[in-house]
């Protein structure tokens, strides 16, 4: 080994650390870390017991058991995985957990948890979209929500959501089981199958969207306090709940862009029970985010394809 400063042959102290004749310095020969670079790689991509989350992870078995998961990215400092895991208690109750873990104790950071098979789906699709139509600096390459033409599948998808509206508004028609609803103060109540569909002004009815009957296109009004929306797709969106992959940007800096997968929930008692969506301080439209949900972000566009790839692995697993 020849000395950085010096450039003449350095003598062997002991094993692996040497020092320079001339200026006295020393230095230690860098380990060949080789295999355990192979052992990370190998584990990215593959589906993994879930005994392996359970040993590396910070996950709670009272609370939760991980029967099997992909590792998408793993870092010193950083891993990002898709997991199929159940309620302890009730093993017919699987669910997909896409988490984050930070540092190298593999402490929670992050997770978004799906629970039907359409919403899976929807994420894979958006996913895809995302990937096509932004570059590798996250900036918008694509074609917002005003396209020249509809598809027939959007047509009919529009055309659906707006006889169910006018069916509930005529009739009191259940959206879900298609009987006959109560009308109490401010919303209708199912009594066959105890769906709720809450009016807001001018009497437009709120209630729960089919995935599959959602848009994909792109948009960008979410609610989003702190960072400021490019544009995203929402994947899930009921009364309730709403999920939607977003790629944001700092106000500081508008230049820096990431991808988040975003969770919002709402406590419907406030609506039912006022008639109204309140503005309260910090939350938009009444939505919040569930707690534990943390930073869920993806910073390097080129696990796209990689995480793409994972969730269709996990989507075969479930077997829906």
């Amino acid at each position: 080994m020849k000395c950085p400063s010096c450039a003449i042959e350095m003598e062997l102290l002991v094993a692996g650390i040497y020092q320079c004749p001339n200026c006295k310095k020393i230095i230690k020969e860098k380990s060949e870390e080789k295999e355990p670079e192979k052992e990370k790689e190998a584990l990215i991509g593959t589906l993994l017991d879930g005994e392996w989350f359970h040993k590396n992870a910070s996950l709670n078995k009272q609370y939760e058991i991980a029967e099997s998961g992909v590792i998408v990215n793993k870092t010193e400092n950083r891993m990002v995985a898709l997991l199929i895991c159940r309620n302890p208690l009730l093993k017919g109750e699987k669910y997909v957990r896409l988490s984050w873990w930070k540092q190298s104790i593999n402490r929670h950071a992050g997770m978004i948890k799906i629970y039907e098979p359409y919403v899976l789906k929807n994420v894979i699709e958006a996913l895809k979209k995302i990937d096509q139509n932004y570059d590798q600096f996250w900036k918008f390459t694509g074609k917002y929500e005003s396209m020249p033409e509809k598809t027939k599948e959007q047509e009919e998808r529009e055309k659906r959501l707006e006889i169910i509206k006018w069916r509930i508004l005529e009739n009191r028609t259940c959206p879900k089981c298609q009987k006959k609803m109560d009308k109490m103060k401010f919303h209708y109540e199912c009594p066959h199958c105890g769906e709720i569909v809450v009016l807001e002004g001018y009497n437009q009815p709120i209630f729960n969207i089919n995935p599959a009957d959602l848009d994909s296109r792109f948009h960008a009004n979410f609610p989003i306090n702190y960072y400021m929306p490019v544009n995203g797709i929402s994947v899930k969106w009921l009364m309730g709940e709403w999920k939607a992959v977003v790629v944001i940007y700092s106000q500081d800096n508008p230049n820096k862009r990431w991808l988040r997968f975003y969770w919002w929930t709402r406590d419907l008692r406030s609506v039912l029970r006022k008639g109204r969506i309140e503005m309260g301080e910090g939350i938009k439209m009444g939505w919040s985010v569930p707690k534990g949900t943390g930073s869920t972000n993806i910073y390097d566009k080129q696990l796209l394809p990689t995480l793409i790839n994972s969730l269709n692995i996990i989507f075969k697993e479930m077997d829906w």
